[in-house]
């Protein structure tokens, strides 16, 4: 049996396979993630809608590999394009399908 990690062996953080490689351009990678959040709130129940407040923009920014900043930017190039929106502490996709076809 093989021995299991270490304490101090690093997990490195990988784009999630919900999100193709493909998906050079930044912002697409973002629609792809937010897509793939709903999907999942969506079978578990919860508004497809609202990405859940839990997420923190850095640990969003490590798994899509930007910085913070370069997240912030693309949220709000998404929201003057009407995909996206500020919900009080959590943000609401307002059209999917549009997101989709970036995402694509």
């Amino acid at each position: 049996m093989p021995s299991a990690a270490k304490c101090g062996d690093a997990v490195p953080v990988t784009t999630p396979a919900c999100i193709p490689k493909t998906h050079e351009e930044p912002l697409a990678r973002v629609a792809a993630l937010l897509i793939s959040i709903s999907r999942n709130n969506s079978y578990e129940g919860r508004d497809p809608s609202v990405m859940p407040d839990a997420l923190t923009s850095g640990f969003v920014a490590d798994l899509l590999g930007i910085d913070i900043d370069e997240l912030s930017t693309l949220l709000v190039d998404l929201n003057r394009r009407g995909l996206v929106e500020p919900c009080g502490s959590t943000l609401k996709l307002k059209d999917m399908p549009a997101l989709e076809r970036l995402a694509d």
